[in-house]
């Protein structure tokens, strides 16, 4: 019987909730189709964002940025590729006032070989420049650099880079694993990148969490839910460059205290404005925060998307600022959105459909600190630093070996939301926070999925390679397990 109907259920999950506090905070989720523009542009719809130290790279930044939502692997002939008319950003803010201090711009082009062909590729792609590979799509890496809101630098860090093409099947790729390896480039002045289609990294059962929060067994704490995006492939760009590449000061991290330690991260996607048509681009246009002297303000680029912790534009932003959130810089956040964090629909919700669990509704300061401000002596930018939606991250604290999925939850301080692993639970972590964990409402609340459909890689690029067109299969049931407790 389902948590809705069960008030003994409820009633002993309630008691069960304890008085104590945790250190820690709420970060995000996913983001797939959050927006009424970004669900009809899904080559400009950024779905997830991470960053972590990598236990083979400890002295770098590893971003993973995906785009593209749902695909399937068979969705051919005119199979998912990143948008040629687009520039896809990866962003990095080093003195936390919510602005980008470091960009990397990804510019990516396509050239059909064959245009009288139906095929994709011909049988028998053995490497990445192979001829018989009809549709190639290569892209530029840029390097911004940015003071005080002005761009003091530019320099292209790669050019004409192979991207990993779409997993066909075996016939189109006897060995799709050593093409595909083949995108992995180094870049100039140090670091590495990929770019192409992979295994969607992100877990959660999307059909309950939208019937209103229906978990499917119990709390959603003992397995038992369904992963509503295993079997799909996203787009990913993973870049990995030395920490002294996006310091304030330019130099390594001497450690987690040291005062250049902790970068905010985002992604973003800009579109010309000739081909954006918004009923909000009026006030879009007032509101977006554009860096006089940037290569954006000099060719009118349009932000049409932006993706720091996701599952804040997806849950917490009201259906009519969707659009006006995805057209706005971090820097802006309070002056626009913070109401709608201390005061979040979702937890009004909860406590509608389960009487009982008392989730605290309004005045949600620890939200507000989670999503916005950072944690105080971990992944607060500066003491000052206004709330900015970004992925806060402290380079100086070390991997960890053996990653909790909880991650600061569980006092796994490498773990998210000190930035965001691919291992990490977000989806448990947030149910969990904004039933009041911070506050000793401790409610072992989950989605019932606790990883991803395929194993992550320990090497670089970390994803998991793309599902194959000819084999793919959707959709995958967690095993049941005994009740994880509230407390992890």
């Amino acid at each position: 019987m389902r948590l809705r109907r069960t008030t003994a259920l409820v009633a002993s999950v309630a008691a069960a909730a304890g008085a104590g506090g945790i250190i820690t905070t709420l970060s995000s989720g996913s983001s797939h189709r959050e927006a009424p523009l970004t669900a009809l542009d899904p080559t400009g719809d950024d779905t997830d964002v991470y960053a972590f130290k990598a236990a083979d790279a400890p002295n770098a930044l590893t971003i993973v940025a995906n785009w593209i939502p749902f695909e399937d692997p068979a969705g051919g002939p005119n199979f998912y590729r990143f948008d040629d008319r687009a520039s896809y950003y990866l962003n990095v803010d080093n003195t936390g006032d919510g602005r980008y201090d470091v960009r990397y711009r990804f510019k990516f082009h396509t050239k059909t070989r064959d245009k009288n062909s139906f095929l994709y590729a011909l049988p028998g792609v053995s490497s990445i420049l192979d001829p018989k590979l009809n549709v190639v799509q290569t892209y530029d890496v840029t390097r911004e650099t940015y003071r005080d809101g002005r761009q003091v630098g530019e320099k292209v860090v790669a050019h004409n880079l192979p991207t990993a093409p779409d997993n066909v099947g075996p016939k189109t790729f006897p060995d799709y694993a050593a093409v595909a390896a083949q995108a992995d480039r180094t870049i100039r002045g140090g670091g590495r990148v990929f770019a192409g289609q992979v295994d969607d990294p992100f877990f959660v059962d999307l059909g309950s969490t939208f019937d209103a929060i229906d978990l499917r067994k119990g709390t959603g704490a003992q397995g038992g839910g369904r992963d509503d995006l295993a079997g799909y492939n996203v787009h990913s760009i993973v870049l990995q460059v030395p920490e002294k590449q996006v310091t304030r000061d330019g130099r390594q991290v001497a450690g987690a205290k040291a005062g250049n330690a902790v970068v905010g991260v985002w992604s973003s996607t800009e579109r010309p404005r000739v081909q954006v048509s918004s009923p909000v681009a009026e006030e879009a246009r007032a509101a977006r925060h554009v860096h006089r002297g940037s290569r954006a303000a000099q060719d009118s680029d349009v932000q049409v998307s932006r993706l720091g912790n996701p599952l804040v534009n997806e849950v917490v932003i009201p259906l009519g600022k969707k659009d006006f959130f995805n057209a706005t810089q971090p820097s802006d956040d309070l002056k626009h959105f913070g109401k709608y964090v201390l005061s979040p629909q979702l937890a009004k919700v909860i406590n509608a459909l389960f009487p009982g669990l008392n989730v605290p509704e309004n005045n949600r300061t620890d939200i507000v600190q989670a999503l916005l401000t950072g944690i105080p002596g971990l992944t607060q930018i500066a003491p000052k630093a206004p709330p900015t939606d970004t992925l806060k991250i402290n380079l100086g604290v070390a991997p960890n070996p053996a990653p909790n999925r909880f991650g600061v939850l569980a006092g796994d301080m490498a773990g998210f939301p000190n930035g965001r692993r691919l291992t990490d639970d977000v989806t448990d972590i947030e149910l969990r926070v904004i039933g009041g964990f911070l506050k000793g409402n401790k409610l072992p609340l989950g989605d019932g999925v606790d990883q991803n459909d395929l194993p992550f890689r320990s090497a670089f690029p970390y994803v998991a390679l793309p599902h194959s067109g000819f084999d793919g299969a959707q959709k995958r049931i967690e095993p049941e397990h005994a009740p994880t407790p509230a407390q992890p």
